[in-house]
């Protein structure tokens, strides 16, 4: 659930900073930014040595580096013209990292329930 409003807020205020309404919250972006990743990171270990299958937990950990080097690097990137390019791979990286949070953690609530049910039925 953190990882979804931590993704929320993300969306929001970069959009908002993307179109002008924002431009004093980058900081605050930032921060967010490095706390999702952060999150992406535990809910990734998690999989890791819960999870059966850990490809995609090694994946998720190593695209929350990306997304923190991007989220810190994007200002250097295609400075001019072509920015909006650095700006809209900035939301589908970030969009993605998204989706990981979202796709290990459902993956590991359903290997908890799935092992209380068998603890359930064997006793």
């Amino acid at each position: 659930m953190l990882g979804r409003l931590l993704g929320v807020i993300q969306i929001l205020v970069g959009l908002a900073i993307w179109f002008g309404f924002a431009a004093g919250t980058v900081a605050f972006h930032m921060a967010v930014g490095s706390l999702f990743v952060l999150v992406l990171w535990i809910v990734g270990l998690i999989a890791l040595f819960v999870l059966d299958k850990r490809g995609l937990a090694l994946f998720t950990l190593l695209w929350g580096g990306l997304v923190l080097w991007f989220g810190m690097a994007q200002t250097t990137l295609l400075v001019g013209t072509g920015h909006w390019a650095i700006r809209l791979a900035h939301l589908l990286v970030g969009m993605a990292a998204i989706g990981l949070v979202e796709s290990l953690g459902k993956a590991t609530k359903a290997h908890y329930a799935a092992k209380e049910t068998a603890t359930m039925t064997a006793a």
